[in-house]
């Protein structure tokens, strides 16, 4: 607690008004060590000056709100609750991927409505593609490779540092987290819409029923605890 104390002591002293020497990069870990701890460990920024905190949230909130572009699989999920008719809203101003907002009372999440993600009285779904980069590299050496590759190691990678404590921000903020690995979105093929429908409507339980055709019905079915993903 006295080490972080003292961290936002030097930084807070070193940024007055007139002489504003703490980084872009820095000013945002500050802020989002600030947000954290505020929550979890409040003696630890107790001390901070109050200027110097909306000091760090606006820089954050500039940094957060420039203008984004999705990436194509990014489009791909948005494309495929178009289909399914989940409101939803891309590219959020909180760094949210696809941002969903349900009623309160809400069991599915094809009820999505268009709101304010400030209202209290709503909940707040933080859809999140997790492509290559948000994980380890899967194999470390060629032996693992080549046993990956023949099917005889199967590894599920870990997720980097950034994107746990993005998703702990996004929790801490009211948000519910709902993650879509690309090792996972990207085994289905491009062609394929209703497996994909099948697949979001699974991770994001968006209805008990879609009927695709006469014969051709997708129910929801919780994934069993004993299986890490539904390609087990």
């Amino acid at each position: 607690v006295e080490l972080l104390q003292n961290i936002f002591h030097a930084a807070s002293s070193s940024n007055s008004e007139d002489e504003r020497i703490v980084q872009l990069e820095h000013a945002h870990q500050l802020w989002q060590s600030y947000f954290l701890l505020s929550k979890d460990c409040p003696d630890a920024v107790k001390f901070v000056p109050q200027e110097f905190a909306q000091y760090l949230e606006q820089k954050w909130t500039i940094e957060k709100s420039r203008s984004k572009q999705s990436s194509s699989r990014h489009r791909a999920i948005s494309q495929t609750l178009d289909l399914m008719k989940v409101a939803h809203r891309n590219e959020h101003e909180e760094d949210v991927d696809v941002a969903i907002v349900l009623e309160e009372d809400s069991a599915w999440t094809h009820t999505a409505v268009e709101a304010d993600t400030d209202s209290a009285e709503h909940l707040k779904v933080a859809v999140e593609f997790d492509g290559p980069h948000h994980f380890t590299v899967m194999a470390s050496t060629e032996e693992e490779l080549s046993l990956m590759e023949s099917g005889a190691l199967k590894l599920t990678p870990r997720v980097l540092g950034h994107t746990v404590l993005k998703y702990r921000l996004l929790k801490k903020k009211g948000w519910a987290v709902v993650r879509i690995p690309y090792y996972e979105f990207d085994k289905i093929p491009i062609w394929a819409s209703m497996e994909r429908q099948r697949y979001i409507q699974r991770a994001l339980k968006t209805h008990s029923k879609i009927q695709f055709s006469g014969i051709d019905v997708s129910e929801y079915k919780a994934m069993p605890t004993v299986r890490q993903s539904r390609f087990d």
